[in-house]
């Protein structure tokens, strides 16, 4: 037997209650069967072939060979350290650039500026200060709240000062123009969009051009200062500390020294030496140069709009301090291998074996059917396997709760079957008591009542959905909610006024049911019934790959406190208060998270407020062809439908 919980995460448990004959067939295929070797046995070995063996065979082979391993080893890991420094800095350059190229994209500062330079055009005087207000305010939500930035600067295209400045680190607009702005002037009058970074005063900035997309117009310049820090955030600071980086210029320079012992001469010569070699074309290409008592290393590579240059500096002493560590490290573990190896047996078997064979045993129980069997006694020697016996426990115990939970839910699953058979009794009865009215109606020659009881029975039988399908046709869709509109329409004459406008070719759509007929009825209850008079648009076409239905009505305006609790609906949120006797549009909820399930969360609805007054409740579906595999019942079923739903539109109102 198997059966699946859902437990309060909605994770799937799966238990399974194997009868006795698999359980016989189990123990003899494992009797049969060789099993793997005991832990103690693989203990034994472990420790010979990791203590004993590699020992024995690293001292011989350290001695005699593997210095030059060492050193090929240090020097490729010194390699591989400038590589990723480059790699990581180059992560943090390219999510700056990326950044800055973002606006262009958005259009909302060419958008500012084609209305700045409209009002200059007109002859009116040109709002300079409106459009840098709004530059500013994108600026502070992109870089100046960003740790990853100091500084920002925004020039208007042919001043010469930044409009929009701002420094997270307090540098003055006077410092930045004096010593900064000089060093930009060139790209800045430049003819291209090109983006460049550039290294000055020991401080690194992004400079871009920005164009228009239509007419390709000039229209600003945009320098962000990097914090270099956060650049190489992922290089280790004793690395870090010692890197000189320079980006498309060697006579500029990044340093991250602190004080001048770091900057000795001795390491400023070899950095020099090592710069010559900076050519700003190597794709990825290493250069190493030995000085004094430091060695020195170039790493270099060419990116999409940068050439990054790395100069690294070690001493000797330093780099191969683990070659001449090595020696002594072998001699003392020769001196303390015997009472060392001893010790390591007797940690695994407390540490490891032990808290195991517990666990093991607590298996087996369970595995014999003691459910709920808990591990007893002494703590566990070390923190994971403490976690271990009480994730065992609580295993245990919901295991044993779960078993219980299945009788019980198997119970209430039956008790449950029991009430939907019920529940499909009393629809059917209201169903037939309907139908008879009718019929007693038209015998009466009523025909104003046996159609409101038509309609009514309609939207019934829809509601019900006692084939519980997932997804209709559009046209069956239609036609609930066209004899929900008859019914409306009897109850307030000629208060409300229903116009269409319905795309024929997507009356076959397959949608979702009962998801147009909640949002007429909250227009109605929403917009029309607090009024004299109103009128309700329904509109259904196709805009691309999607289809709009659309449902605008007119009426008392919704306040801006119920458009609050309306967005928040449609958002997902389940704590808003319900007052008494006050009509609260949980359908439309429903009909968004229904859509979202079935759509995915691009698609649901949309409530908004027009300045002509109108409310327009927007549905949006993706458009799905009709499936070709349709049996020839269903496809003489759709025409029927949709012979009616057009008599329907012909005749109703």
């Amino acid at each position: 037997m198997c059966y699946n919980i859902h437990n309060k995460q909605g994770t799937i448990i799966e238990i399974k209650i194997e009868n006795k004959v698999g359980e016989k067939d189990m123990k003899i295929q494992k009797k049969g069967a060789r099993g793997p070797k005991s832990l103690n046995k693989r203990l034994l070995l472990f420790m010979i072939l990791c203590w004993v063996v590699p020992v024995t065979v690293f001292f011989a082979f350290t001695t005699v060979s593997y210095r030059e391993g060492i050193i090929e080893k240090t020097e490729g890991l010194m390699a591989d350290q400038l590589s990723n420094a480059s790699s990581f800095a180059s992560i943090r350059i390219d999510e700056a650039v990326s950044l800055c190229q973002r606006p262009s994209y958005e259009k909302t500062w060419e958008n500012a500026w084609n209305a700045y330079e409209k009002t200059i055009s007109e002859g009116t005087q040109g709002r300079r200060t409106d459009f840098l207000m709004e530059i500013n305010s994108s600026l502070k939500g992109k870089f100046y709240l960003d740790e990853r930035f100091n500084l920002y600067a925004f020039y208007i295209n042919g001043e010469t000062n930044p409009g929009c400045y701002a420094s997270r680190t307090g540098a003055s607009y006077n410092t930045y123009v004096e010593t900064i702005q000089p060093g930009i002037e060139e790209i800045k009058d430049m003819n291209s969009s090109y983006t460049y970074v550039k290294v000055l005063e020991n401080r690194i900035f992004i400079i871009r051009n920005l164009y228009t997309t239509n007419d390709y117009e000039k229209f600003g310049t945009l320098v962000v200062e990097l914090n270099k820090h956060k650049v190489f955030q992922d290089v280790p600071t004793s690395i870090r500390n010692q890197l000189t980086v320079c980006v498309d210029d060697k006579e500029s320079l990044l340093t991250f020294a602190t004080n001048d012992e770091d900057l000795d001469k001795a390491r400023a010569a070899l950095t020099e030496k090592l710069l010559e070699s900076y050519d700003r074309t190597s794709q990825s290409q290493i250069t190493k140069l030995s000085q004094g008592k430091y060695n020195g290393y170039l790493f270099q590579k060419k990116y999409d709009n940068y050439h990054i240059g790395i100069v690294y500096q070690i001493s000797r002493a330093s780099m191969y301090s683990s070659l001449y560590e090595l020696y002594f490290i072998v001699l003392f573990m020769l001196a303390i291998f015997i009472p060392l190896i001893s010790y390591g047996a007797f940690f695994l078997k407390r540490q490891i074996q032990k808290p195991i064979s517990r666990l093991i045993r607590a298996s087996k129980e369970m595995e014999d059917g003691k459910i709920g069997v808990e591990i007893q006694g002494e703590t566990m020697p070390n923190a994971e396997f403490t976690y271990l016996m009480e994730s065992f426990n609580s295993m245990s115990s919901q295991v044993k709760y779960l078993f219980d939970y299945v009788y019980d839910e198997k119970l209430a699953r039956k008790d449950a079957q029991i009430q939907a058979l019920q529940a499909q009794i009393n629809p059917h009865f209201l169903n037939n008591t309907l139908e008879m009215m009718n019929w007693q109606a038209r015998m009466s020659g009523d025909v104003v009542i046996s159609k409101m009881i038509e309609a009514l029975g309609t939207v019934l039988d829809y509601r019900m959905n006692r084939a519980n399908v997932k997804k209709i046709h559009l046209a069956e869709e239609l036609q609930c909610t066209d004899a929900y509109f008859y019914i409306m329409s009897m109850r307030f004459g000629q208060r409300l006024q229903i116009e269409k406008e319905i795309d024929d070719n997507l009356l076959d759509l397959m949608v979702p049911p009962l998801i147009l007929q909640p949002i007429v009825e909250n227009a109605i209850v929403h917009g029309i019934e607090r009024v004299k008079s109103g009128t309700i648009l329904v509109k259904i076409y196709r805009e691309g790959e999607n289809v709009y239905l659309q449902v605008r009505n007119s009426g008392k305006l919704i306040k801006r406190k119920d458009m609050e609790q309306i967005q928040a609906l449609l958002g997902g949120d389940t704590e808003i208060p319900q007052k008494p006797n006050e009509h609260t549009s949980i359908g439309i909820r429903n009909v968004n998270l229904r859509i979202k399930l079935v759509y995915g969360e691009e698609y649901g609805l949309s409530i908004e407020q027009r300045e002509e007054g109108m409310t327009f409740s927007t549905i949006v579906i993706p458009y799905q062809k009709r499936e070709e595999s349709q049996s020839e019942e269903e496809r003489i079923r759709v025409e029927n439908e949709l012979k009616k739903i057009q008599k329907s539109r012909k005749g109703q109102v």
